[in-house]
């Protein structure tokens, strides 16, 4: 994900991308790279990142659209809501079908903390209502909307994942594979299950996967922390991705430029105890991405 090179300009970004051996980036248009940066939503910029990438080896696999879909601010949610509009319409100039979003959280301070005025039906109402708006701009572009839940935000569950496709139907319209993001404190006890649930709701059409942990502190709070520093079960998630998605590009997120290398090291230690469980020797690699 190129929010780990914050900061780098594309080349430098390309250059730790190489060295890494990444094959694929979920690229934020809005990020600065010493490219355009004084246009970073034209056509042309696009498509002067996206011919370095290419002339690198890598492709761009997804746009990071990421926005508060409920801002609790209706003049705010309508300005984020262009941005992510024009976002939509650099698809096919960055040459990905793909755009990802969070839904946001209705609380008036923090877009990643719950409050009760997102279990309201009014509030689903209004989520599936905005979607909807997103995903018809994304299938006029031959794009896809790719949501990505969280456990605090309105669509926090794998259930409701389910329900989102089913009132607004599959096309343009896709959830990436981050059981990270859904696992509340009582699915760590359980986390075959509760993993495997996201994989039967939203895996059969997922265009991509997330490489990150869960993390519960003593007081409650949730992160989602680079691999291999929570408490998500790596080797099962490594398990269900060489059963399901095979060839699904893995990103990885939340981790710093120096920390990559033991991120890699940390997936491929789980691939490999996972895969054992189950597959026969050799079966069931994932292609990895920034």
């Amino acid at each position: 994900m190129s929010y780990i090179y914050m900061g780098l300009s594309a080349e430098e970004m390309l250059m730790e991308a190489q060295r890494h051996g990444f094959r694929y980036i979920q690229l934020d248009p809005r990020q600065k790279l010493d490219v355009m940066d004084e246009e970073p939503l034209s056509p042309e910029r696009a498509q002067r990142l996206r011919a370095l990438f290419e002339e690198a080896g890598i492709t761009v696999v997804g746009l990071s659209g990421y926005t508060n879909l409920m801002q609790p601010d209706p003049a705010k949610r309508e300005q984020k809501l262009l941005q992510l509009e024009k976002m939509i319409d650099l698809c096919p100039h960055y040459g990905t079908r793909y755009i990802l979003t969070e839904t946001g959280s209705l609380h008036p301070t923090n877009s990643w903390r719950d409050c009760p005025e997102n279990r309201t039906a009014d509030a689903w109402e209004q989520l599936v209502g905005t979607i909807g708006r997103l995903r018809d701009r994304a299938v006029d572009n031959g794009a896809v909307l790719v949501i990505e839940g969280f456990v605090n935000n309105v669509l926090g569950s794998p259930r409701q994942a389910v329900q989102l496709t089913q009132e607004l139907g599959a096309e343009g319209l896709a959830i990436v594979m981050d059981p990270f993001n859904y696992l509340t404190q009582d699915d760590l006890l359980r986390q075959r299950d509760a993993m495997t649930e996201l994989f039967d709701a939203a895996g059969h059409d997922c265009p991509m996967a997330h490489a990150k942990d869960a993390l519960y502190a003593e007081d409650g709070t949730f992160t989602t922390p680079q691999v291999g520093t929570g408490q998500a079960d790596w080797p099962l998630y490594a398990e269900l991705l060489a059963q399901r998605l095979p060839e699904v590009p893995l990103i990885l997120e939340h981790a710093k430029p120096e920390e990559v290398e033991e991120c890699l090291e940390r997936i491929a230690a789980a691939f490999a105890a996972g895969t054992a469980r189950r597959l026969p020797a050799g079966e069931g690699t994932a292609r990895h991405g920034a």
